[in-house]
């Protein structure tokens, strides 16, 4: 078994002539190929389900490869796959030469139901570069993805970085970053296969991809635990970015903005171990992308949520169309300007850039100088002093709540850091009580961001034409929902007094 470690990054299809040209491959010698990839799995795709890849390439006119492939790709473009490769014949799969035993079985078991699945039929270009302490493989892929019985088609054009020799990424990252300079150059998560599987699989739609629960061990150091948190997060935004990018529903553009919600309160919890620099560099970053998003899911709430409802109880349905209507004109073009952020080469560069930030060997220089406070805890430690800091910050402004709307405002953004915070430290804490807590966190959350879409309808508003007396109604509908969400936030802050935090029992 080898173990494939590559970059893989979209080029648009018209840099690609220009890219094989550039200086940089200019004094290379380069190899061209024709692959063509038969990808096979079981009428129910079980392999598919177990994350196996397994293939038979014909590479040219009569030489043929069997490939099995396992794992997924990760953030930032970056995949470490198993691989197991050997020549074969056309139709002709040898699963001997699968090391892993389970897997083999599996695999033998599956082969009498193999069908092919679908098909990649594409040229390589392939340079060969030497960098200090690594070999890397540059390959060029322009071709096309087939599936189904009526040829559903995608086309292929991607760059590969594969780490020939060395046990380091940087040298990929260095030289994908120093490519983006010329060509936009964006890190891919989805592999071959699986958007092969996207086309030929018609019953399965793309849907909004979630935050995975954190798996944080107790071994790890607080900054070891950053970067886990923080390539999480980064992965959750990129298994959205093609969702927003088709235009999609508003889902897709509220999970990815949850994803750059969660990085950020990463960045501060951990800011103690984090270097000043670091969190220079990217923190600013990530805050204008996070804005850039805002207008479109503030727009998708209120024509989705506060409209209708509003709509339910008002007796002036012409007027109502008519808000709607200026509203939904707004929503759109909140969401072209959202959906244009993801097509930007300034958001590629900065998933690659902070990607190999956290992938580097040397990543724990990022803490070389931290707060004495928290200097040589454990992670353990870090995390119960990190979440009691934040327990006092949420009770200190819980007790007058009810006092404005930006004090509010910012108990809102208090116990989002809270649930955050716990919902990446929950795996180092008992499981009696956690999921309670979760959830009682979750409540408050919801009630609070209620309150906040309430403040932000009377904003947008403000930008549409009404009737004066329409207005007012609508005011007035606005602020009577906004009491009886408070009435439910006090009622759940009390349950939160009266709770014991997990971390406590530790």
């Amino acid at each position: 078994m080898s173990k494939e470690i590559e970059l893989k990054l979209t080029l648009p299809p018209e840099a690609a002539e220009r890219f094989c040209e550039h200086s940089f491959l200019a004094a290379l010698t380069s190899k061209h190929r024709h692959l063509y990839n038969t990808y096979y799995d079981t009428p129910e795709f079980d392999l598919r389900r177990r994350g196996i890849a397994l293939r038979l390439r014909r590479i040219g006119e009569s030489e043929w490869v069997m490939t099995v492939k396992g794992g997924d790709s990760g953030a930032g473009g970056l995949a470490a796959r198993s691989e197991w490769e050997a020549p074969t014949r056309p139709g002709v799969f040898d699963f001997e030469i699968v090391g892993d035993a389970a897997l083999r079985a599996f695999l033998l078991d599956c082969a009498p139901r193999l069908q092919a699945v679908f098909t990649t039929d594409f040229t390589r270009r392939l340079w060969v570069l030497e960098r200090p302490g690594a070999r890397i493989e540059l390959v060029l892929d322009r071709g096309s993805v087939v599936a189904g019985a009526g040829g559903r088609e995608e086309a292929i054009c991607e760059v590969e970085l594969e780490l020939l020799a060395g046990d380091s990424t940087d040298a990929l990252f260095d030289l994908a970053i120093e490519l983006s300079a010329d060509f936009h150059l964006h890190p891919e998560v989805r592999s071959k296969a699986e958007r092969g599987y996207a086309l030929c699989d018609t019953t399965q739609r793309l849907l909004p991809f979630k935050a995975q629960a954190s798996t944080l061990a107790a071994e790890m150091t607080p900054v070891e635990a950053f970067r886990a948190i923080a390539l999480a997060c980064v992965l959750h935004l990129q298994r959205n970015e093609v969702g927003v990018q088709q235009g999609g529903e508003a889902e897709f553009i509220h999970q990815a903005r949850v994803a750059i919600r969660r990085l950020r309160s990463a960045f501060k919890l951990f800011a103690p171990v984090l270097a000043p620099a670091f969190v220079a560099v990217y923190a600013p970053r990530w805050k204008a992308l996070a804005i850039r998003l805002g207008a479109a899911r503030d727009w998708d709430v209120f024509v989705g949520e506060t409209l209708p409802a509003f709509a339910a109880v008002s007796e002036n349905g012409t007027a109502v169309q008519a808000l709607h209507q200026a509203a939904d004109v707004a929503r759109r073009s909140a969401q072209k300007a959202a959906t244009a952020a993801f097509f930007d080469h300034e958001y590629s560069r900065l998933v690659l850039a902070f990607s190999a930030a956290l992938l580097r060997e040397d990543v724990l220089a990022i803490a070389k100088v931290p707060s004495l406070r928290y200097r040589g805890l454990g992670l353990k430690a870090f995390a119960e002093r990190r979440l009691r800091r934040l327990e006092k910050a949420v009770e200190k402004r819980s007790r007058r709540a009810e006092a404005s709307e930006k004090r509010r405002h910012k108990l809102r953004i208090d116990f989002k850091r809270l649930r955050y915070a716990f919902d990446f430290f929950a795996p180092l804490f008992g499981r009696k009580r956690t999921p309670a807590y979760q959830d009682m966190l979750a409540r408050l959350q919801d009630v609070l961001g209620q309150l906040n879409d309430l403040a932000t309808a009377e904003e947008l508003c403000a930008q549409l034409p009404m009737e004066p007396a329409f207005s007012q109604q609508l005011e007035r509908w606005l602020d009577g929902a906004r009491k009886c969400q408070q009435a439910e936030l006090m009622h759940a802050l009390l349950r939160f007094a009266r709770c014991r935090p997990p971390w406590r029992n530790a």
